[in-house]
């Protein structure tokens, strides 16, 4: 069934009372999942041995198509688990509160191999999202896996775990990670994202956020494309349900999908996630007329939980949900810092209390916890610190980021600290990967740059750190009026063209290497490699690099990538 088709069937239907939406709009033609038409021999499918336990799992009597409308995905990689997640979509044949789903766990890509399998429960509550946790997994491991939900196995799925803290970083060897941000749906295809889902050797996706948008259709948006790439729902995201419908739609993107199918995602939100320019306590988007800010925020905070595929906080705290701050421990190599710079902590931007000796950014319990976990990094001899964050912390001088303050410059105050902090502990080799900006850039990061005293851009003397500045996955540009002039320790500068970053790290160079598509207006998963730069260990300093090479003996993508009907049944067969 096309999911034009799909949408075509009606809107709304009724399960356990409440009224659902259906959540499969926005979207093209090109990803169609069709039953097989000749069932005969489905008993002895290629995966499907083995499998004591899952057999007779109840479909409900469901008659309708594949239920994998928005695909799988995984993300928040540990050393011994990591998160799978998928959507079963019911098109109204059936009317049910929960829906059981199997899934299943191997070392291969047949799925022959399995070394755990479950079941969970798709329930209204969670908009019939999935989110399993398989423990007891190995260390660095590639491994492959399946749901099965109402007489269908959805795409195979490709994921991997991290390698084990204690790993020297000289045994890691190399990691190489794709990073992400502002990816509207509005503005073009997700061709990045398809560039990325082909490449076998990334260990993980890290999205820094501005994951969907909230805005209304026709707003901030590539008009020319309207017709093929329809916001759902049309009008503002605000409620429950508009969020939920939102994420809907994008996640019915073909190379979205993919991109979750073949690699995990370590994801954070921005403001767009819920609002233009959010803070803890509003958004300069928001008004009274739209309702409460808070049950907006916690509606959306609600939503990116159940569409994300994201460890949930465990605790029972009353704001559980908005910690989404974490860490991850590749070995020794480095340790990942995912950090909130929009919703936890931050205070409304007052670019005349910049310097406010308790101005907040993070939040005084966030920024306790990044000092405590880099602190412990050090102990542990992690080479690298990485910081995943949303806004610029470079002290950067130029017309939008003066007059706007919506970077760490509106909180010098907490930049201060952050940066007095990483000196006296004596922390090297801290690199800080932004999003948000729409813009490439590159950064060595001094207290004051625009001193000579204080920094030397020729040998980065006086720096303390360096960041990379993500572009826009397909966003609009804002071109920033000053670049490098003003800005002596600005390594990089191209603010128009859209795409990703790789970054290729080992134990003696952290590099990072930029990535543009060519063309937004059609499907097109072809990049240019524009720019390296890498630092040294000990050095905090950016170099020009050349482009890194694709490592080898890497596990294979997996190859289907269609949902299968796996037991007959009347209407499947035709009959």
């Amino acid at each position: 069934m096309k999911r034009r088709a799909f949408i075509k069937l009606g809107g709304q239907v009724t399960i356990a009372g409440t009224v659902l939406t259906q959540l499969s709009a926005c979207s093209s033609d090109d990803d169609d999942v069709r039953p097989p038409n000749n069932l005969d021999g489905l008993d002895g499918l290629d995966g499907l041995d083995g499998l004591d336990g899952l057999d007779g799992l109840d479909d409900l009597g469901y008659q309708g198509a594949a239920p994998f409308v928005h695909g799988i995905a995984s993300g928040d990689p540990l050393q011994d688990r990591v998160i799978l997640w998928t959507r079963i979509t019911n098109d109204g044949s059936i009317q049910a509160a929960s829906i059981p789903v199997a899934y299943r766990v191997a070392t291969d890509p047949a799925l022959k191999n399995i070394v755990t399998q479950g079941r969970a429960i798709a329930t209204a509550q969670s908009d019939f999202t999935v989110k399993v946790d398989p423990k007891n997994l190995q260390p660095n491991t590639t491994y492959y896996y399946a749901f099965e939900a109402l007489g269908y196995r959805s795409p195979i799925g490709r994921t991997r775990t991290i390698p084990q803290a204690d790993l020297p970083a000289s045994e890691v060897d190399r990691v190489r990670l794709a990073v992400v941000s502002c990816s509207n749906y509005g503005f073009g295809y997700f061709n990045g994202y398809a560039n990325i889902a082909k490449q076998a050797d990334i260990s993980a996706v890290i999205h820094l956020g501005d994951y969907i948008y909230e805005y209304p259709e026709g707003f901030y948006r590539d008009n020319d494309l309207k017709e093929e790439r329809p916001l759902e729902p049309k009008s503002e995201i605000i409620s429950l349900e508009d969020y939920r419908r939102r994420y809907a739609c994008y996640r019915t993107d073909v190379d979205l999908q993919e991109c979750h199918r073949q690699h995990p995602f370590i994801a954070v939100w921005d403001d767009h996630e819920i609002a233009d320019n959010s803070w803890k306590g509003g958004a300069g988007f928001h008004t009274e007329s739209k309702g409460s800010y808070i049950e907006r925020k916690m509606s959306a905070v609600r939503a990116y939980h159940e569409w994300m595929p994201i460890r949930d906080d465990s605790s029972n705290e009353l704001d559980s949900q908005l910690r989404i701050y974490r860490r991850f421990e590749f070995g020794k190599l480095f340790d990942l810092n995912m950090l909130d710079t929009r919703i936890f902590g931050r205070e409304k931007l007052d670019a005349k209390a910049s310097n406010e000796p308790e101005r907040q950014l993070l939040g005084l319990e966030q920024e306790n916890w990044l000092y405590l976990k880099m602190l412990e990094g050090k102990r542990r001899q992690a080479t690298w610190q990485i910081l995943g964050q949303q806004v610029i912390l470079a002290p950067f001088k130029g017309t939008f980021a003066t007059n706007s303050g919506d970077i760490w410059n509106g909180y010098a105050s907490a930049r201060t600290r952050l940066l007095n902090f990483i000196e006296e502990n004596n922390i090297s080799n801290t690199v800080v990967l932004t999003g948000d900006y729409h813009a490439s850039f590159a950064f060595d990061i001094a207290k004051n740059p625009f001193e000579a005293s204080s920094y030397n851009p020729l040998t980065g003397k006086g720096s303390l750190a360096v960041e990379f500045v993500c572009p826009a996955l397909t966003s609009s540009p804002f071109p920033e009026t000053a670049g490098v002039e003003l800005n002596p320790h600005q390594k990089f500068n191209n603010q128009t063209e859209r795409g990703y970053m790789l970054l290729d790290i080992t134990e003696q160079a952290f590099q990072c290497e930029w990535y543009y598509t060519d063309t937004l207006k059609k499907r097109d998963d072809s990049v240019k490699f524009a720019k390296s730069l890498l630092t040294k260990t000990q050095t905090n300093h950016l170099i020009d690099g050349s482009q890194s090479r694709p490592l080898t003996n890497v596990a294979a993508l997996s190859d289907a990538n269609k949902s299968m009907a796996v037991k007959k049944s009347a209407v499947l067969s035709g009959a």
